[in-house]
C-alpha cells in the first residue's frame, strides 16, 4: 500500500516473448502459491514466454483451474508449511526435470528427434541450456510467492495466529528453498545455476499499525533474501532477487481482512475499544491501496525480468502512488522524521485513547 507521501510513477517496457519450445526443452520454474493473485499471473506469464511452469497449489481444483487456462502448466500439490507435502512436490518435480528418455531407435518425425532438435537449440535468456544428451536439466528458477496476511493489534494477537503467518511467509520460504536447492545448482558443464525470486512487500520496509504479524514476516524475508544472496551467490552462482510491491490488486487482501475480522471479533469488546477507530482507518487505507494498486500481471513482468536479466537487481521496488519513494525514504530518513510523516496521515491512529 502507499500513504501518498510522495508521488511518482515509472513505466517499464514489457519483455519480449521467448520462442515456443517443447515442454521438456523449456527452462523450468517452480512457483509457490500459484492458485491466485501474483502466483497465478506469474505462472501464466512465464508459460506464455517459453518457460515450463510448475505451479504449487494446495488444492487439486486450483491446479485444474490453471491447466484449463494453460494446459502446459504442471500443477504440484504443495503446502509450504508441511515437510511431507514439500518433499512429495519436489520428488514429483525431479521426475519432470529428468525429461523423456530417448527411445532406443529414432525415426524421422519421432518425439525423440523433436526433443533432440529442441534441446540443441534452446537456451534461456540467462544462458541456461535446457537440454543435454541424458535428458536431464536443472531448475532455472524458484519463485517464493506463497503468503498470507493478518491485521490485528499486537496486544490482542493470538500467538498461534502470529506463528501461522510466520510459518507461511518465512519458514515456508526457507523450507521450499532448502528442498529445491540441489535442483537449482549447476551439476553439469552445460548448465547455468538457477535463480531465486522472493515476493516481498511494501510492509517489508514500512511497518504499519495492525500489520505486526505480516510486516514482521516481510521484514524477516528481507533478511532471508540478503543471506541467500550472500551464501548462494558467491558459492554457487545462484542469484536472489526480492520484489517489493506496494498495493497489488489480488485476493490476498480480502482473505486477510476476513481472517482479521474473525481474530478481532474473538477479542473482548472492552479490549478492542482503544483500537476500534485505528482498525477502521488502517483497513480502509489497505482496501484503497489494493483497489488503486498495480495489477498482478505487472508484478509477473518484474518476476520475469528478475529471472532473465543479465544483471538482475537485488531488490525491485514497484507500486503506484509513490510507494517506491516511500520505501526508499523509510530506509534513509531518521525515525523521528518518518514518524511525523506517517502519523500525519493516520489521524485516528495518533489520537490518544480516552477512557470513559
Amino acid at each position: 500500500m502507499s500513504l501518498q507521501l510522495f508521488s511518482r510513477r515509472q513505466a517499464r517496457s514489457p519483455l519480449q516473448p521467448c520462442a515456443s519450445l517443447a515442454p521438456h526443452a523449456r527452462p523450468a520454474v517452480l512457483i509457490t502459491g500459484a492458485s491466485t493473485g501474483i502466483g497465478k499471473a506469474t505462472a501464466l506469464h512465464l508459460s506464455k514466454n517459453g518457460w515450463q511452469v510448475f505451479a504449487g497449489v494446495r488444492r487439486e481444483a486450483d491446479g485444474a483451474a490453471l491447466t484449463s487456462l494453460d494446459p502446459s502448466i504442471v500443477p504440484l500439490l504443495l503446502d509450504v508449511t508441511s515437510d511431507e507435502s514439500t518433499a512429495a512436490a519436489v520428488s514429483e518435480l525431479k521426475k519432470h526435470l529428468q525429461g523423456p528418455q530417448p527411445p532406443p531407435t529414432t525415426a524421422t518425425g519421432s518425439f525423440g528427434d523433436e526433443a533432440s532438435d529442441a534441446n540443441q537449440s534452446s537456451s534461456t535468456s540467462n544462458g541456461n541450456n535446457s537440454g543435454n544428451n541424458s535428458g536431464c536439466r536443472n531448475l532455472s528458477g524458484l519463485v517464493n510467492n506463497a503468503g498470507k496476511g493478518l491485521f490485528a493489534p499486537l496486544e490482542l494477537m493470538p500467538l498461534a495466529a502470529f506463528e501461522d503467518v510466520m510459518s507461511v511467509n518465512v519458514t515456508g520460504v526457507l523450507r521450499v528453498t532448502q528442498a529445491v536447492l540441489p535442483l537449482l545448482k549447476k551439476t553439469q558443464p552445460h548448465q547455468q545455476p538457477g535463480r531465486i525470486v522472493n515476493i516481498g512487500s511494501y510492509a517489508g520496509s514500512i511497518a504499519l499499525p495492525l500489520f505486526g504479524a505480516y510486516a514482521t514476516s516481510k521484514f524477516g524475508l528481507e533478511a532471508l533474501s540478503d543471506v541467500m544472496r550472500y551464501e548462494l551467490g558467491p558459492k554457487f552462482g545462484i542469484r536472489t532477487a526480492l520484489i517489493k510491491a506496494g498495493g497489488v490488486r489480488t485476493p490476498i487482501w480480502d482473505k486477510s481482512v476476513a481472517a482479521s475480522e474473525v481474530t478481532m471479533g474473538a477479542a473482548e469488546e472492552e479490549a478492542m475499544r482503544p483500537y476500534r477507530e485505528m482498525c477502521e482507518e488502517i483497513i480502509g487505507l489497505s482496501r484503497a491501496a489494493e483497489e488503486n494498486g498495480i495489477s498482478a500481471d505487472k508484478v509477473a513482468e518484474i518476476v520475469a525480468e528478475a529471472l532473465t536479466a543479465a544483471n538482475p537487481k537485488s531488490r525491485y521496488l514497484i507500486g503506484n502512488g509513490g510507494a517506491e519513494w516511500e520505501m526508499t525514504a523509510r530506509r534513509l530518513l531518521p525515525d523521528w522524521i518518518w514518524d511525523k510523516l506517517l502519523l500525519s496521515k493516520l489521524v485516528k491512529t495518533r489520537q490518544p485513547f480516552e477512557q470513559s
